[in-house]
């Protein structure tokens, strides 16, 4: 926003900075240890730091504010997708006026264990209250992971997948099954081939959080849920985006490859143009299962990093919540770039 703007809506003068906060070794932001020698390092009156890691209570958590409320913390996973932009922007205008936070309720943060990403040293911790908020964030953390980031990581899985579905397309065995084979039926062959997907990229690569020791009612254990439910949430777009490439790649291939007056007496039918889609349709779930197992050879490291937003990985390696990786100190002591 240009300063004309903002002398005209009565905002102040506003600098933007992009970088990280450090994370103590529970995966955290500190805001507290890092809000004044911000503030005072770039002459800032007010600070407001917006971060894409999820912060929980046994609520979704969408502020904090430290420094006599003069620092805040804004979640924007806790915004949701819907209408994310606007309430981001409806809260920072309220901020830049030099109101005090105002979206959710106030809720007592008196330990570490209380909250799950945020500080526990915060003045005031403001949670997000009523009916969807876990629906909220939930379709926030999945929005902020961006599963096309997967998709684009997952090379060998897609190649894979083509590779064995258009080999299935020279056979006219596919090309009667195909056919014959019931809509419902095709229906549910495509669920279990991007179920089968999604479960092999999440277990070969260690995605689920499997902590045994929490207690059952914990905050701990509250967020351990919503992180596998947007991790199954982040796998499944990119599994259905995969899954959706095929079909349109074997499409094509079908058309350029097998002849009309051929797949016609084959199948002894009118082949076009559902013949075809049946066939793509077909073949590309017998190339899904094959890209589930081709997923195998994609980098490990590279499918976590794309999996999770940039927070939200460094958070996992400094936990150690994948199951291979020890936790990573290194990573908690990175500060602001």
């Amino acid at each position: 926003m240009s300063d004309d703007k903002l002398r005209a809506a009565n905002h102040p003068r506003v600098q933007f900075r992009t970088g990280t906060l450090p994370m103590g070794l529970d995966g955290s932001v500190r805001l507290a240890d890092s809000a004044a020698g911000l503030m005072e390092t770039y002459g800032w009156d007010r600070m407001v730091y917006v971060t894409d890691l999820p912060l929980t209570t046994r609520q979704p958590v969408i502020s904090q504010t430290v420094n006599r409320g003069r620092a805040v913390m804004l979640c924007l996973p806790a915004f949701g997708v819907l209408r994310a932009q606007e309430g981001l922007r409806q809260e920072l205008s309220r901020l830049l006026r030099g109101k005090s936070a105002g979206a959710g309720r106030s809720e007592a943060v008196d330990e570490a264990e209380d909250i799950e990403g945020g500080d526990s040293d915060a003045d005031t911790t403001r949670v997000i209250d009523g009916f969807g908020r876990t629906v909220r964030l939930l379709l926030g953390m999945i929005a902020a992971n961006q599963p096309a980031q997967l998709y684009r990581v997952l090379t060998g899985c897609l190649a894979i997948a083509i590779a064995t579905g258009a080999y299935g397309i020279f056979y006219g065995s596919m090309w009667q099954m195909s056919h014959t084979v019931s809509v419902l039926r095709m229906f549910l062959i495509s669920v279990f081939a991007v179920g089968a997907l999604t479960f092999w990229l999440i277990y070969h690569n260690g995605l689920w959080n499997r902590w045994p020791n929490r207690e059952p009612d914990s905050v701990e254990k509250w967020r351990a849920r919503m992180d596998n439910r947007a991790t199954l949430g982040t796998v499944l777009v990119a599994a259905v985006m995969i899954y959706t490439t095929v079909i349109l790649v074997l499409l094509i291939l079908s058309v350029v490859i097998v002849d009309t007056t051929f797949f016609r007496a084959q199948v002894h039918d009118e082949p076009f143009p559902w013949g075809y889609a049946k066939l793509a349709w077909l073949t590309a779930s017998l190339g899904t299962f094959a890209g589930a197992i081709g997923s195998s050879f994609d980098n490990d490291d590279a499918i976590r990093e794309a999996t999770y937003s940039r927070r939200e990985h460094v958070r996992r390696q400094i936990v150690g919540l994948y199951e291979d990786k020890p936790p990573s100190r290194f990573m908690a002591r990175r500060g602001l770039r």
